[in-house]
């Protein structure tokens, strides 16, 4: 008898006395993917059918028949039409509302395939006691695995078939109209009593009162809700849809989004919810236009000016208050602070990646001095121990380059980031920094100034702290330190393939102010024009004594250590060792492009040929190569 012939029958005997025969699971677990996509179809839909009349009058745990039924109907050949044709139907409302946690995974794992295509959510839309049961569990269930499930399958519902503009289905077809002008969102946004269910359950006014949630779950609910408002961002959620519902809830002109935002949080009072609101904040942003993994449901262009998720914050006065936690930390309880400064500065870092222009000018002054008062007050010993502040760093690394360009000699904050003693994450905001464009969010909007101002950072710096390279290269050689030896080895890769330009050759017109070559040059004291790129650069003075010599040089390695050093240690030996092999790597290739537009440089060529030719750690037999040491 194969596995299927027996899992039939022990279901026969269970179903024959389902109070006293137990499930036998580890027969159930033999029936795996494997099988599943093996079975004749008509066995499929035979098993399949069984479990179905079995379920109604099993007395144990169905957690086992659930994970039977998510291998069988697991192939994507299993369409929600296959699912309809079962011959006891599926009562998807009741199953939704059952309070078994089994029996609610089982329906959502029948109701998911649905999302695979329009028509199949259009036949949910058309049920509103689905749709209605599936928000409910969503939004109140208490169990988390069930609530994500649920959020997965009405999320995949809202997007059945769309990847994008240019998508199709699995038979060639393009979608006819985007999403939101789907049923399954008329039925969302246009149906009052399903459209008011979303407001009642996360509302706080009804807290506590019978058949209602109570405040913390009111709280988990909102915050559902926030994730979901972040992938479905489009007009249907900006805009009044039921006028009646929403002026229950206090909402003038901006939908469910303004409930979410401005009406349904109290922030004041729950500063964990203040949290997840400023995250909520910073992820709009983030998503601006977009949908799920990129899908564009507006044909807007994205401008390094505004956007309609950054009009709405500036308009209810969300962005000011946001920002003022980090901005204004004086004017909040220190509680507050502790919790929401973290936040409120990755919020202000995704909006200076975004919205660059907009910052130049705004916040600009304020930030600029927040930052620089936050780096003074940081001690060589604390850098050393890495007791530093990585939320103004994370701010630091997101400013437009431009923006960073100093005044007066020490006119920028760059300037207060060391590399003696050496920290992992002060060279990670360099290396972000002198890269230049490409390294931020994807919605970064680059302007024509960020290249050249990237380049102008790099000369400043280094300038102004002459040793840098020197410094770096011990970091990247000591071993016994592996953060800071790969985040030095990063920067060293980050100059390599820096996106820059030149500076303008006359006084720059734009708000950024850029210097010109001859200014530059003058500030970094050169009579000679300055590397137009960064592998030049790194093959000039002062980086080129220390940083090409030490890329030609074998790796080190860890072995030698006192009682031991093998293991871990070892490994982290060979991941540096070979960081340092792909930068090399990465040093050829762009010394390839610079060698075909001006000659030269043949020696340096194969130079790295020969080192690379040698492998990751560079043909040594030594079992312990030299250890770095860290001068604090």
């Amino acid at each position: 008898m194969d596995i299927l012939q027996q899992i039939r029958a022990h279901l026969v005997e269970v179903a024959a006395d389902p109070a006293a025969k137990v499930l036998d699971v580890r027969l159930l677990e033999k029936f795996d993917g494997q099988v599943s996509e093996n079975i004749a179809e008509s066995e499929r839909n035979a098993l399949i059918h069984q479990l179905a009349e079995l379920l109604p009058s099993l007395q144990q745990d169905p957690a086992p028949l659930a994970t039977l039924i998510e291998v069988l109907v697991r192939p994507t050949s299993y369409t929600f039409s296959r699912v309809l044709e079962i011959e006891s139907p599926i009562d998807f409302a009741a199953g939704l509302n059952a309070p078994s946690p089994p029996i609610n995974l089982i329906t959502l794992l029948l109701l998911e395939k649905a999302k695979l295509r329009r028509s199949d959510a259009d036949i949910v839309a058309g049920k509103p006691d689905i749709v209605a049961s599936l928000i409910q569990l969503w939004l109140s269930t208490q169990e988390t695995a069930i609530s994500q499930k649920a959020y997965d399958v009405f999320l995949g519902l809202l997007t059945a078939e769309w990847v994008g503009q240019n998508s199709v289905d699995a038979e060639g077809r393009r979608p006819s109209e985007p999403p939101y002008r789907s049923l399954i969102w008329r039925r969302v946004f246009r149906d009052k009593d399903i459209y008011e269910s979303i407001y009642r359950i996360c509302s706080l006014k009804n807290a506590g009162q019978k058949g209602q949630l109570g405040k913390r779950e009111k709280t988990v609910a909102q915050a559902r809700l926030l994730d979901l408002l972040v992938k479905i961002d489009c007009e249907s959620i900006r805009t009044s849809q039921i006028k009646e519902v929403e002026d229950r809830y206090g909402v003038t002109q901006n939908g469910l989004l303004e409930f979410a935002a401005v009406r349904m949080i109290d922030y004041e009072d729950d500063v964990l919810m203040n949290m997840t609101l400023i995250d909520f904040f910073a992820n709009l942003l983030k998503h601006d236009h977009s949908m799920v993994e990129g899908f564009n449901f507006s044909s807007s262009v994205l401008s390094p000016y505004s956007s309609p998720s950054l009009d709405f914050l500036l308009h209810w006065q969300l962005h000011s208050r946001t920002l003022s936690y980090y901005l204004e930390p004086d004017r909040h309880m220190s509680l507050d602070v502790t919790y929401l400064y973290s936040r409120a500065a990755n919020y202000l870092a995704t909006f200076c990646s975004c919205y660059p222009e907009r910052f130049c000018g705004s916040e600009s002054a304020g930030v600029l001095l927040r930052v620089t008062e936050a780096l003074k007050a940081v001690s060589p010993g604390q850098w050393a121990q890495d007791m530093i502040p990585k939320h103004d760093l994370h701010v630091l690394s997101s400013l437009p380059g431009y923006s960073l360009l100093p005044s007066s000699f020490h006119g920028t904050p760059l300037f207060l980031l060391p590399t003696r003693p050496l920290n992992a994450a002060a060279l990670q905001t360099l290396s972000t920094v002198f890269r230049g464009p490409g390294t931020r969010t994807a919605n970064h909007i680059e302007t024509d100034e960020s290249k050249p101002a990237a380049r102008a950072l790099y000369f400043l710096y280094l300038q102004h702290n002459p040793q840098m390279w020197v410094d770096v290269v011990k970091g990247a050689e000591t071993v016994a330190l592996k953060d800071v030896a790969l985040a030095a080895i990063g920067l060293i890769e980050a100059v390599i393939n820096a996106s820059w330009d030149p500076l303008p050759s006359d006084g720059s017109t734009s708000p950024a102010l850029l210097p010109t070559e001859t200014e530059l040059a003058r500030k970094c004291q050169s009579s000679q024009p300055l590397p137009p790129n960064g592998v030049l650069a790194i093959l000039a003075p002062p980086a080129l004594e220390a940083v090409l010599s030490y890329l030609l040089r074998p790796a080190q390695t860890f072995s030698n250590l006192v009682g031991g050093g093998k293991g871990d240690v070892e490994s982290a030996a060979y991941r540096i060792a070979a960081a340092k092999y792909d930068v090399l790597l990465s040093l050829k290739a762009r010394l390839r492009e610079v060698i075909q537009e001006r000659g030269q440089l043949e020696g340096v060529m194969v130079a790295i040929d020969r080192r690379l030719s040698s492998g990751v750690l560079g043909g040594q037999s030594d079992v312990g190569g030299r250890v770095g040491t860290l001068e604090l």
